[in-house]
């Protein structure tokens, strides 16, 4: 008779629930800027068509607390798949920038139908509110990482596990958090904030490339097979498809950039909302293809500390 299977450990459960999670966030990301689109007015309740430039934009709607909140749940949950891999490692470093991308808002750029907002049509704005709320949220972003970077180093120096990637995630976090941070506070280059960042101009825009351009090497990765020895491999399909999410989400990244720069030649079409939606959907399509991969790892190589 054979013996029943050995129920899933903590370490096991844990990484199954934050793979799926990260693509239930994006779901609900696309669901609350869906609903955004078709609702007119929240009270009273009336709907109407008003699609979004970009995603990025729910930061002004009442779904702006869904879309930060979206974005700091996506940056947890990757941190707590933290490891030793190199895959690991990069989703680290994207954790790093999530935040940055609900923090800082992307801008308007035409007020003319805005009359509230305090600058001329032909320049990216942000209203007054949300300047303040984007340097309030910096500053504590910047407290946080200091705060973490010195917690992990004491907790890895007190349970003896030295750690390459980690070291160097955390010069990454410490550098980013002080840029930031002197791009909104220092006078003299703080003048245009949030659109100072040299020569990329908008500081949301430059994290949001930095981000899915640091994810879209981790499917590379494994569209050549397993990072860990005890790791379960990805089959022939699986590698397929991890190959098709890289390369998609490179066009896609090049297609943003060319919505972003020669916004004037693609008029009213949201192509900037396309290639996000786009985005999101090839990342949530990653993170369902690993948890269904690794759903049976016993242990989950990543959180196993290496043999000496």
């Amino acid at each position: 008779m054979a013996a029943s299977p050995a129920p899933p450990t903590t370490g096991q459960k844990t990484h199954r629930y934050l793979r799926l999670s990260l693509a239930l966030v994006v779901a609900a990301l696309l669901i609350a800027v869906s609903l955004q689109s078709v609702v007119a007015i929240w009270h009273p309740f009336q709907f109407g068509w008003h699609p979004l430039p970009s995603i990025s934009h729910a930061f002004y709607t009442p779904m702006r607390d869904v879309f930060a909140g979206s974005l700091i749940a996506v940056s947890v949950a990757l941190l707590a798949l933290s490891g030793r891999n190199r895959a690991t490692t990069l989703l680290d470093v994207c954790a790093v920038f999530a935040p940055l991308i609900a923090i800082v808002p992307t801008g308007i750029a035409d007020s003319r139908a805005q009359d509230h907002l305090p600058c001329p049509s032909t320049a990216d704005c942000i209203p007054a509110g949300a300047l303040e709320s984007a340097k309030a949220g910096i500053a504590v972003y910047a407290i946080v990482v200091v705060v973490t970077v010195i917690v992990m180093a004491v907790v890895r120096a007190r349970t003896r596990t030295p750690n390459r990637s980690a070291v160097l995630v955390s010069v990454i976090a410490v550098a980013t958090a002080s840029v930031v941070w002197a791009l909104a506070f220092v006078p003299s280059v703080n003048e245009l904030f949030p659109f100072n960042f040299w020569p990329v101009h908008s500081i949301h825009f430059v994290v949001t490339l930095v981000f899915f351009g640091v994810f879209t090497a981790v499917p590379l990765l494994y569209a050549g097979g397993p990072l860990e020895p005890g790791e379960t491999p990805p089959t022939p399909r699986q590698r397929s498809i991890y190959r098709w999410i890289a390369g998609l989400l490179i066009v896609d990244l090049l297609f943003l950039a060319a919505a972003v720069l020669f916004r004037q030649v693609f008029g009213e079409t949201p192509a900037v909302l396309i290639g996000e939606v786009v985005a999101l959907l090839l990342f949530a399509w990653f993170w369902l293809m690993q948890t269904i991969q690794r759903w049976n790892d016993a242990n989950p190589p990543s959180i196993v500390a290496p043999r000496r």
